[in-house]
């Protein structure tokens, strides 16, 4: 089934498409200096270069990934680019060689997620050690100084941040502002460094898991359905079809719930490894409890479309909704869709399987 010679990197590009992704990465610019501050935000990035190297073209990929080494080296400097470099290109790689050599689909996500983990732990490390303090305080002044010294891109970011409501000037200065003045700029700064210090402070060891686990399932998904798009054949299990086998559904049940408990029994040990693991299993029951519903609607005759909006609600808007329903789907079958995937799955024991054969 497997089409082992593929090179993602001799495919030819779809120019207008690749012109199209070019011009959107230089005006979404602003919006992902703010993502390099989120572990699960990062890991939008190397999902949509992925989608790029799949659909575009590795010209589209490749700019877009230079685009961003620029966009690091004017708000960090030379570490910044670096640190991007570090971020970006392991996963990158490591996703496009495991496509090229034939892997399956989930030993590629797992490859691909094991090496998102380790690259933002390095950039977190790197940071730490540069910075001589703790890496949530070293990205804090990191930022301050980018957002003080990054000029007409900084007010970019902070204008925009201003018409979102994520921060607001005490004298009501106007939100279509582009140009900010010195007090205006470095109140807002307090106020972003200030949130986003909290932030991290709760969410970075729970953002670098969920984000990780999406970075690997979602970015092959997104790579190999752009290699699908152009013909070549690759091993890709429709999203209606994912789901957690029985015996790991009750592994992450039975330590979600013995976090639990101890969490009540002993909450300054374990508070924080039950917030990070229950953001997993979130994260893992929301994309199954979406494969039900992706599913049900496949068996409708509903057709991509669909689907892919039942994917962008249940992902980015309504997760809690997709993951009870994930929950559901593992432990009632509500939709008997592991019931009519197993029989449609033939069995290598079976001897009639290979007489048919």
């Amino acid at each position: 089934m497997e089409n082992k010679n593929i090179s993602l990197l001799r495919r030819k590009n779809r120019w207008g498409l690749t012109v199209l992704s070019i011009v959107l990465c230089l005006l979404l610019s602003p919006l992902m200096a703010i993502s390099a501050f989120l572990p699960q935000a990062m890991t939008l990035v190397p999902i949509a270069l992925l989608l790029l190297l799949g659909y575009v073209g590795p010209v589209s990929a490749a700019t877009c990934t230079a685009i961003l080494f620029g966009l690091g080296t004017t708000l960090f400097g030379f570490w910044g680019a670096a640190l991007s470099a570090l971020l970006l290109v392991p996963v990158l790689v490591v996703s496009g060689c495991m496509v090229e050599r034939g892997r399956g689909f989930w030993q590629s996500a797992a490859g691909s997620g094991v090496t998102m983990f380790a690259s933002i732990g390095a950039v977190m490390l790197l940071i730490s050690t540069l910075a001589g303090t703790d890496v949530v305080t070293a990205m804090s002044d990191m930022m301050r100084q980018a957002f003080a010294s990054s000029g007409t891109i900084g007010d970019t970011a902070l204008t925009a941040m201003m018409q979102f409501g994520l921060i607001t000037a005490a004298d009501g200065s106007a939100a279509s502002m582009t140009m900010l003045d010195a007090a205006t700029r470095e109140q807002l700064i307090a106020q972003l460094v200030l949130a986003v210090d909290t932030v991290m402070r709760l969410e970075i060891p729970m953002q670098m898991a969920t984000g990780s686990v999406a970075a690997g399932v979602l970015g092959q998904a997104a790579l190999r359905k752009g290699v699908l798009s152009r013909g070549d054949k690759v091993d890709y299990p429709p999203l209606r079809t994912w789901s957690v086998p029985k015996g790991w559904g009750r592994v992450l049940g039975a330590t979600l719930a013995a976090l639990y408990v101890l969490t009540l029994v002993v909450p300054s040990m374990t508070s924080s490894m039950f917030y990070v693991f229950s953001g997993v299993f979130e994260q893992i029951f929301a994309l199954q409890g979406i494969a039900a519903v992706c599913y049900y609607l496949h068996g409708k005759g509903r057709g991509r479309v669909a689907q892919g909006v039942v994917f962008v609600l249940g992902y980015f808007l309504v997760q809690p909704a997709a993951l009870l329903i994930g929950i559901a789907d593992q432990t009632f079958d509500v939709v008997h869709r592991r019931e009519k995937m197993e029989e449609e799955r033939p069995n290598p024991f079976d001897p009639r399987t290979h007489d048919e054969q």
